[in-house]
């Protein structure tokens, strides 16, 4: 591999354009002043990360998991946001503290899916497009064992708040009216099914990281870009909480010392006078 020349920059995503003739900004080689009014902001993200632009079914299918993934009340990451408006810091420092709350716990289970889908298929040596659906079923139950057997759980599935995420099944009725239900879809549902025959026909359903993990993959995005899914819309709600926080006009957000356990050793019994 070709030492880098750090002192060189090199990038397919954009140019700026200006000179005598011309005043542009080349987005993957499409001129923004033609782009601003006739694609969405679902449409330009996909434009930015596949260097191409969205069929309109694609489109929809994005932004239909943009909106889903944009609010889910005082989570983390809001909670974050709001605190930040209480000590006076600004909007930015809020939202960016807010997208830093995001880990492989909360926020990261999408992209773990994601990976194991992808590494789990490939790992087939047949094309993904056209692995019928019992060899999926077999490849499911196979990821439901081996978490059982090491004492993990399949990522994407389930949710603490909710007997089923009424965002997940939205999203992927969308996305199969608009005819972008593919292979990483119909994986995620028979691991969902997997499950259930596991956990005798209760059902762990899948959440919205799971769906956003199944929806991505199978608009052509990598998995290394699915937190940018949840990160991306999410923002929008992390500055909502900010200002409504900020307008309620509180003050150092913190945790009353009530509740909180005090685990450490006692101060020593002072010595009676003797």
């Amino acid at each position: 591999m070709p030492t880098l020349d750090m002192n060189h920059w090199q990038t397919g995503i954009a140019r700026v354009v200006s000179n005598e003739q011309e005043e542009e900004i080349l987005v993957r080689g499409e001129p923004l002043s033609e782009l601003i009014g006739q694609l969405s902001f679902a449409g330009m993200m996909f434009l930015l990360l596949q260097g191409k632009k969205p069929s309109a079914a694609q489109s929809r299918v994005l932004d239909a998991l943009l909106v889903a993934s944009m609010e889910h009340g005082i989570a983390p990451p809001s909670m974050v946001s709001r605190c930040f408006a209480s000590y006076g810091t600004n909007i930015q420092a809020a939202v960016g503290a807010g997208i830093l709350s995001f880990g492989d716990r909360m926020g990261g289970l999408g992209e773990q899916l994601a990976r194991l889908m992808v590494e789990r298929l490939d790992a087939t040596g047949v094309e993904p497009a056209g692995l019928s659906d019992a060899r999926l079923r077999r490849e499911a139950a196979g990821v439901v064992e081996q978490a059982r057997s090491s004492g993990t759980r399949v990522p994407g599935y389930g949710i603490p708040l909710h007997g089923r995420d009424p965002r997940a099944p939205q999203v992927l009725e969308i996305a199969r009216a608009e005819g972008t239900f593919g292979v990483y879809c119909r994986f995620a549902v028979c691991i969902e099914e997997a499950l259930a025959s596991q956990r005798g026909g209760r059902a762990v359903p899948m959440n919205l990281d799971g769906v956003s993990a199944a929806i991505i993959l199978d608009l052509g995005f990598s998995w290394q870009s699915t937190r940018l899914f949840l990160l991306t819309p999410r923002s929008v709600s992390m500055g909502a909480h900010f200002l409504e926080e900020q307008s309620q006009d509180s003050s150092w957000r913190h945790i009353p010392a009530d509740e909180i356990d005090y685990l450490g050793p006692q101060a020593p019994t002072a010595r009676s006078a003797g």
